[in-house]
């Protein structure tokens, strides 16, 4: 991995989150340099993504709290709430959930 590639994370948002990186002429993914790690509340305060309209964040995969750190490397996936429900419970949406409880 070349030395750029470890100061960076790449970026995505879905279903009408999607709509915000279009409207900013953002590339899917985006590719943003991570001086440090950041929590997905900080990214989502910097990429003026309203806290409101992200349900879940993804990191590498994996359904994540928004206080979860993104690190230097890592893959990270905005999604909004309307998930249809099945799917909820096999992406991890309701285990996040119970753990903020």
């Amino acid at each position: 991995m070349c030395e750029q590639e470890k100061k960076t994370i790449e970026v995505r948002a879905f279903i009408q989150l999607s709509a915000i990186f279009k409207k900013k002429n953002w590339p899917t993914p985006l590719i943003l340099e991570l001086e440090e790690p950041i929590s997905g509340t900080e990214l989502a305060e910097k990429l003026e993504i309203p806290l409101n309209e992200i349900e879940i964040i993804f990191i590498n995969g994996l359904a994540k709290s928004m206080n979860d750190l993104i690190q230097a490397g890592d893959r990270v996936a905005f999604v909004p709430p309307g998930c249809p429900g099945p799917y909820r419970i096999h992406l991890g949406f309701y285990a996040k959930h119970q753990d903020n409880n």
